[in-house]
């Protein structure tokens, strides 16, 4: 079994997505965070660093933030939003 599973991370605010690796392993929370980052660094700055996104399922259903990306049933290929 592996650890991180490829994702399609949809940014409506810049109106851009992403195929980033995630870790299953991890919170929601903390996989937020780290897509803030990772997005503003592929972004080049113009997804501003914030204290706290929103993950969404493609269907819109709010991610609980203390379940992790296993519970949540994102697999492979999955395309989640952040705002």
């Amino acid at each position: 079994m592996t650890n991180k599973i490829l994702i399609t991370v949809l940014v409506p605010m810049i109106e851009e997505q992403y195929d980033i690796y995630i870790p299953v392993s991890k919170s929601i929370k903390v996989t937020a965070n780290l897509l803030i980052k990772t997005i503003n660094e592929l972004s080049e700055g113009h997804f501003p660093i914030k204290e706290k996104c929103t993950l969404l399922s493609s269907t819109g259903i709010v991610f609980n933030e203390g379940s992790n990306i296993k519970e949540c049933g994102i697999k492979n290929g999955d395309k989640i939003i952040l705002i």
